[in-house]
């Protein structure tokens, strides 16, 4: 039974590894800062590993994660160290999680990545659409450029994101 349990434990830890690093570097911005809290937080959950019942191991792991984060926001040590007012906005309270924060920023990042691997024209509009949130009536008020043709344009974007997105994923499964 035991092994069973290490291994599970084994399993989320591949699983969630760089959702936790990210949650901690989002927090800290320091990458080796991040390192140390993750760990602290695998640690911490391979110690209370007994408790956990078993649902949501995404969950639970970014909640010890999101602790972690905070107390070290608040030791003595950290203090005297100063958070950019950019990262400031992380702690807001939106009516999200830090760890849904953490995902939409980090696939905002992932769009704009692929949007700029676009070739114009179509890169100028998805990028606009996906990631600067304009509408295409807007984009096309601001350009002076027919509705049609964007509408066009955002459509073909669409399906080279698709394919990009399909090539992303497979060089990540290998």
């Amino acid at each position: 039974m035991y092994i069973k349990a290490q291994q599970q434990f084994e399993r989320y830890v591949a699983e969630y590894k760089s959702l936790i690093i990210a949650i901690c570097l989002t927090v800290t911005t320091n990458y080796f800062d991040a390192e140390d809290l993750a760990q602290e937080t695998f640690l911490s959950a391979y110690r209370n590993f007994h408790r956990f019942d078993g649902e949501s191991p995404k969950a639970w792991l970014t909640t010890i994660a999101v602790n972690k984060c905070r107390d070290y926001l608040k030791s003595r040590t950290r203090r005297n160290l100063h958070m950019p007012c950019e990262d400031m906005r992380l702690f807001a309270d939106t009516g999200e999680t830090l760890e849904e924060r953490v995902e939409i920023e980090t696939s905002k990042g992932y769009v704009r990545k692929l949007c700029g691997r676009l070739k114009e024209p179509y890169k100028s509009v998805a990028l606009c659409y996906f990631c600067e949130g304009k509408k295409l009536s807007q984009l096309a008020a601001e350009t002076g450029q027919n509705l049609r043709t964007l509408e066009t344009r955002l459509y073909r974007a669409k399906k080279l994101l698709k394919v990009l997105w399909g090539e992303e994923r497979q060089n990540e499964e290998t």
